[in-house]
């Protein structure tokens, strides 16, 4: 594991009219819905209202850049998608063709729609692996997750043109 955030949750920006999708895969579903629910517990402390906060679940990871399409194309008002899944390495090479298929298929959809996605699809060894990164504390990828997309938000609400385009957020009530 890395060696922790460069800030604490307390510090995250605050993007109280920020539009977030969660999407999380079923498989090792213990590990996803601690993500899941850190990451909403994460996303309330900085403000995000309740409404603006949506859940999602795919069948696998594979589904995920699917599903953020669709959620993109569906509602153009949304700011960013977290995206959780685990992957667990087997004896065969199919976790990292899976890994690869789900950042290539997320990087084309940010591509397309111009909107980040928080990528926390995470490979491990083990499934022991997967509990440390999901467990009670700021470990849990829910953490590392809202912590990306507040920065990420905040900083994009700095630098978006004024005229062509709206930054996440903005002029929303």
């Amino acid at each position: 594991m890395g060696a922790g955030l460069p800030k604490i949750p307390g510090e995250f920006h605050k993007i109280p009219e920020a539009k977030v999708a969660i999407i999380g895969a079923r498989w090792h579903s213990d590990c996803i819905e601690a993500m899941i629910d850190r990451a909403h517990k994460e996303l309330l402390a900085i403000d995000v209202k309740p409404e603006n906060i949506t859940v999602h679940r795919v069948p696998g990871s594979l589904e995920i850049p699917f599903a953020a399409r669709v959620l993109f194309e569906a509602d153009p008002e949304l700011d960013t998608v977290i995206a959780f899944g685990v992957v667990l390495e087997g004896i065969t090479s199919h976790d990292e063709s899976v890994l690869f298929t789900v950042v290539n298929g997320l990087s084309e959809i940010t591509r397309q729609f111009g909107k980040p996605i928080i990528n926390e699809v995470i490979g491990v060894k083990s499934i022991e692996d997967a509990h440390k990164r999901s467990g009670d504390n700021n470990q849990n990828k829910g953490v590392e997750a809202v912590y990306a997309a507040s920065e990420l938000l905040h900083w994009w609400r700095g630098v978006a043109p004024k005229k062509s385009s709206s930054p996440p957020g903005a002029g929303r009530t």
